[in-house]
């Protein structure tokens, strides 16, 4: 039971984590969403290990089929989440994708699988954190090479 609780609570705190991080770019500012995405998903997990161990029948299903179904859930979700703006932009991707990795994540905890879901979490971190500058950096060595090749920048 103590195991579980442990997934649970490492489950809350990275979405958690990921609500905040995220939350620097977007105007809709909800950790909240991020930490019970990725709880749900870690207790879908657990339930999932837990029908398999509590079996005394040989593996005649598939265990993975209802964590699965979490991965398309959120691809619906996701979708709801974006638009396009005004001027032809669409927006919310970012929002969506973060909240896909963030179900991903809580799955891998519920697994037990803490190492792999920490590498996630620091990789959806840094993404958040080196990718604005990066890309500030190629827009304006963009304009400047097409200021220097004499063609006007879009």
């Amino acid at each position: 039971m103590a195991v579980y609780a442990i997934r649970l609570a490492l489950a809350f705190v990275v979405g958690f984590v990921v609500g905040i991080v995220s939350a620097r770019d977007d105007r809709n500012k909800s950790s909240r969403d991020f930490a019970l995405i990725c709880l749900c998903s870690a207790l879908i997990s657990i339930m999932a290990g837990g029908v398999i161990e509590s079996m005394d029948i040989p593996l005649v299903g598939d265990p993975l089929r209802l964590p699965a179904q979490i991965i398309s859930a959120l691809g619906f979700l996701g979708t709801g989440m974006m638009w396009v703006s005004r001027e032809n932009r669409v927006q919310g991707i970012t929002r969506a994708a973060s909240l896909w990795l963030t179900a991903i994540l809580g799955l891998l905890i519920g697994a037990g699988l803490f190492e792999t879901s920490l590498i996630g979490l620091i990789f959806l971190v840094l993404i958040y954190l080196i990718s604005p500058p990066i890309e500030r950096y190629l827009i304006n060595f963009r304009r400047w090479l097409m200021r220097h090749r004499g063609t006007k920048t879009g």
